[in-house]
């Protein structure tokens, strides 16, 4: 896996269910934390809302954290609609807090599935969606005389310098697209005859507006 799809930005969208009016508020998370914060916020700023249900998926691949919770509605009615709207759709690293209030005439339990899962698609068929790339950290260190080849090879691959490090040898801290990553550390070596030293650590993200 080497990108993935998200929201750019927050996003919110009011939608009619009988008499029930459902507010679909999306927004970008990184963490569990960050969205149940963004939960809270939107509780503060809807709260005429009888519910605020949530769902969320952070994470990418084999390591896709999701959540959800009904929050006072039925089991499975809320929650859980919403989050199989965002796996529908492919979408991680983001929340959707689905507010309803309530109009007076009850939607039963079929009927509350189905406004849930209407309030989210409502909800992401007017967020901005972005894909990803995944872009990986190294850190390379070269001896000078080869400087010049590893910076022409990164350049090559679309790989980025953020920062060098001179000492007895340079240390180049890079990002460089994930998929790139395994042919680039063997164009290196081979630039600097097994010289250079890499060493692997986090990820950042790179997107692009779809």
């Amino acid at each position: 896996m080497d990108s993935y799809k998200t929201i750019l930005k927050f996003q919110q969208t009011k939608i009619a269910v009988g008499a029930c009016r459902f507010f679909a508020s999306l927004a970008p998370c990184a963490s569990e934390g960050a969205a149940r914060q963004f939960l809270e916020q939107v509780k503060a700023a809807l709260p005429g809302a009888r519910h605020h249900a949530f769902a969320l998926r952070v994470g990418q691949g084999d390591r896709v954290l999701s959540r959800c919770d009904d929050a006072g509605e039925p089991a499975n009615t809320a929650g859980s609609p919403m989050l199989a709207a965002l796996e529908k759709h492919d979408l991680t690293d983001l929340v959707l807090v689905g507010s309803r209030y309530f109009g007076g005439v009850k939607l039963g339990i079929g009927g509350l599935i189905r406004a849930y899962r209407a309030c989210a698609e409502a909800g992401i068929a007017e967020a901005t969606i972005i894909t990803r790339e995944i872009m990986q950290q190294v850190s390379l260190v070269v001896p000078y005389d080869f400087l010049g080849a590893v910076v022409r090879e990164l350049e090559s691959a679309g790989g980025e310098v953020t920062r060098f490090l001179y000492e007895q040898e340079v240390t180049l801290e890079i990002i460089i697209s994930w998929k790139k990553l395994d042919d680039f550390l063997q164009r290196i070596q081979s630039a600097t005859k097994g010289q250079a030293r890499a060493s692997i650590s986090g990820v950042q993200n790179s997107g692009d507006e779809k």
